[in-house]
């Protein structure tokens, strides 16, 4: 009876024993590891925005590079004075490279306003229709800012057109200094 009693004992320390170790132990030990796995995935991702923020810095870096190069090409676009006779000069190159007449070109007044300067030239043209387009589509798309405002075209005679076109030039503004 004693063996059974000292069996019994012994098999209910153990189970007190294995039901404790487990409790303190185990659990807590297994928490701890979970924590752990738990942390090293969220620095993985951590770790994975870090290199996407890194890949788009660079990249970022490169369209900034872009975006200032086409800002001075925009600078440039926009010259510093309306400087109209060099304007007058590009209209008749192109209407001799495009065989269009220029009959006459009229200046307006120079408009100045805080964010820029701006300037109507009329045009009186004779081409036929190729050449016309031709025409306008060089100024249109020369070195400088040009829009065209007003446009009528009337039939002359056989193929040819009368072409009577606004252009508007545009400039900086006029830097005032200060004192």
């Amino acid at each position: 009876m004693r063996d059974k009693i000292f069996l019994a004992a012994t098999l209910i320390i153990c189970i007190i024993l294995s039901i404790v170790w487990y409790q303190f132990f185990y659990s807590a030990t297994r928490r701890e590891i979970l924590n752990i796995e738990l942390e090293t995935r969220r620095l993985h991702e951590v770790e994975r925005e870090i290199s996407e923020l890194k890949a788009r810095h660079e990249n970022l870096s490169l369209f900034a590079e872009e975006k200032e190069l086409e800002l001075d090409a925009a600078r440039n676009f926009l010259p510093p004075t309306i400087a109209q006779e060099k304007f007058i000069d590009e209209l008749y190159r192109a209407a001799e490279s495009h065989n269009a007449k220029i009959l006459s070109i009229k200046a307006g007044e120079i408009i100045s306003a805080e964010k820029i300067q701006e300037q109507a030239i009329a045009v009186n043209l004779e081409a036929d229709y190729i050449s016309l387009l031709n025409f306008m589509r060089e100024v249109l798309d020369g070195e400088r800012l040009t829009t065209l405002e007003n446009f009528q075209v009337e039939r002359s005679e056989g193929k040819i057109l009368s072409c009577e076109l606004t252009l508007k030039i545009f400039a900086e503004p006029i830097k005032k200094l200060q004192i």
